[in-house]
């Protein structure tokens, strides 16, 4: 073999050396919340979703679920999957899915931030959010959405690189004012007649 073939022949079984690590990161990401979801969420809830379990929140007796549908392909098992979200209810028998959505496709470089459930925006229902990072170059997207009985009500969605949610407002700072769409630095909204809407911007 000469030296160049060597040499092709090493840095091709590099890249896929490079490659398997890749995937093996991702997967790992995400069986790293998958895995707390089996120690803390009950297995029926598990079971009642058609997908893998990534990330959860309890509310009352519902828990928010936000799954992938299926393995997908390419380097990271992502691609050609798709995210969804789900409302699982435990207090009757069967636990069952009452509420069940789809959210966007799946990808390398999607990774799933936090779940929450509380009372967010007036203090008087129900609701969950999520944090869903298409790439740490692209950003990351936060979504709010009013739960309960067998409905999934989108709030609001927030781009930014951070989110703070408080009783009533989201504050949303970005890394520097090149990763924001007005050269902000950060953006507060407040819950009003039923809506979040921009109050401050700096």
């Amino acid at each position: 073999m000469s030296a160049s073939r060597r040499h092709d022949h090493a840095v091709g079984a590099t890249l896929v050396r490079l490659r398997g690590l890749a995937l093996v990161a991702a997967i790992g990401c995400l069986l790293a919340v998958g895995s707390s979801a089996a120690a803390t969420v009950p297995d029926d809830v598990v079971n009642a979703v058609h997908g893998r379990v990534v990330g959860w929140a309890r509310s009352s007796s519902d828990w928010f679920v936000v799954y992938l549908d299926r393995s997908g392909g390419d380097w990271c098992g992502m691609r050609g999957a798709s995210w969804r979200i789900a409302l699982v209810e435990t207090k009757q028998l069967p636990v069952r899915v009452t509420a069940d959505r789809p959210l966007t496709g799946a990808g390398c470089g999607n990774t799933l931030a936090w779940v929450r459930a509380g009372r967010f925006s007036d203090g008087k229902h129900p609701e969950a959010a999520f944090m869903l990072w298409s790439d740490p170059a692209l950003g990351a997207t936060t979504y709010i959405y009013r739960i309960g009985g067998e409905h999934l009500q989108l709030l609001a969605t927030f781009g930014g690189d951070r989110v703070t949610l408080r009783r009533g407002t989201v504050t949303i700072s970005f890394e520097n004012r090149g990763r924001s769409a007005h050269g902000e630095i950060e953006d507060v909204y407040r819950f009003s007649g039923g809506k979040y809407t921009l109050v401050h911007r700096r």
